[in-house]
């Protein structure tokens, strides 16, 4: 009988899959990858983010994880090295490298490239690297405190309209405008579903402003707010006190940045009840308030108001919270002007046209025809706006 038990048994052991018995262990590691050419390294140039006091972010994104770091140092000599680190460890097997130098000398002229050395495997106890890409040389100049003189460019509502951003680039190149930063005003990313279309609208931007030379500051508009990406965008820029809001010092002018959030109540069903923008706009009122009266803001010689969507002008019926919400502090605060958009039509208002304390200027729109270019000056104490259309024609010129 035991004889007859044992070869049923067997029998039956026979029938189990060998898996059941062998079954492999789950893997921890990733495989080494091939190494790319160190050309095919870099996804973006360097772009200058943050111009702040004695600090300046230079940002990039690569292809593939690297380890990197930055390259600088004055006339012309390339003799610092910025790494980064968090808690001992360093930053790297990454794509996206924000790097801040501090301690700059504001008034002197740097000079800076960006290196990014591929690794092919990162294991608990090996590492292994591919080939190193090494950016041109690129340089960029802080202002000194109490700087007079500086020329900042506008641009709003390109909505990804590669042909008008190469119309204003050679506007810029043949009539050899000179400028220290550039401000993008909202609408220049639009509706990006996904993080590759957002690259490669952000390298066009990127070549427009000289970013890699050129420090810019990028304003959200209602566009930028929509679409899968959209969220994830905010992480390509280096926000001033990470939000999409705030305030900044070149030279001896104040710039109040403001985000008026979406063009239509929260409520609006094609949002799903994913914005809470009305408690947002409630935020930049203490924000507001807060700037107006500091210090930075009281001792500025200038002041300039940016934000994407007018909250003075011939708005009709259209939805306007921030009013109710800003105009009782702007209505007595000194700025010399309003920079805005979202129109998609050129529209000046001089001071007291309607409830504003200050000149509004508004720019146009995406198409070649109706696109501006807006280049703020000051020399000394004289403060000039001008609007050049994409055929280099100026459209406006006001002495502030």
């Amino acid at each position: 009988m035991k004889k007859m038990y044992l070869i049923v048994w067997t029998s039956l052991l026979l029938l189990v899959p060998l898996q059941v018995f062998a079954q492999p262990k789950a893997s921890n590691q990733i495989p080494a990858r091939e190494a790319v050419p160190a050309s095919d390294i870099f996804r973006t140039k360097p772009y200058l983010q943050r111009p702040i006091g004695d600090e300046i972010t230079i940002c990039w994104e690569t292809n593939v994880p690297v380890v990197s770091w930055v390259e600088y140092g004055k006339d012309g000599m390339l003799d610092r090295k910025k790494m980064l680190y968090a808690d001992g460890q360093m930053i790297c097997n990454n794509m996206r490298h924000h790097f801040r130098l501090s301690g700059l000398e504001p008034g002197e002229t740097y000079s800076y490239r960006v290196c990014s050395q591929e690794i092919t495997l990162y294991e608990p106890y090996k590492k292994e690297f591919g080939n190193t890409a090494v950016s041109d040389v690129y340089t960029f100049t802080l202002p000194e405190k109490d700087e007079t003189d500086f020329t900042v460019l506008l641009f709003n509502d390109l909505h990804s309209h590669f042909n008008t951003m190469d119309s204003f680039a050679n506007i810029i190149k043949e009539q050899q405008i000179g400028y220290d930063f550039v401000i993008f005003n909202g609408d220049c990313i639009d509706d990006v579903n996904r993080e590759e279309r957002a690259i490669e609208v952000l390298n066009h931007l990127n070549a427009l402003a000289d970013a890699s030379n050129k420090p810019f500051f990028f304003l959200r508009g209602n566009h930028e707010i929509r679409g899968a990406y959209s969220i994830e965008m905010r992480k390509l820029f280096d926000y001033i006190d990470q939000t999409t809001y705030g305030a900044f010092s070149w030279g001896d002018t104040r710039f109040v940045t403001l985000d008026c959030g979406e063009d239509k109540p929260d409520s609006t069903w094609v949002y799903y009840d994913l914005n809470d923008f009305s408690r947002f706009r409630l935020d930049q009122v203490a924000f507001l308030s807060d700037e107006l009266s500091s210090p930075e803001f009281k001792q500025a010689e200038r002041h300039i108001l940016v934000h994407h969507i007018p909250i003075y002008g011939d708005v009709g019926d259209s939805y306007n919270p921030c009013f109710g919400l800003w105009h009782p502090l702007l209505k007595e605060a000194p700025f010399d002007i309003s920079l805005n958009a979202h129109w998609h039509r050129f529209t000046y208002y001089p001071k007291g046209k309607l409830e504003n304390n200050f000149p509004v200027v508004i720019g146009g729109g995406p198409k070649p025809e109706i696109a501006y270019m807006l280049i703020l000056q000051k020399k000394g104490e004289q403060l000039t706006l001008r609007a050049l259309g994409t055929d280099g024609k100026e459209k406006l010129k006001l002495e502030l």
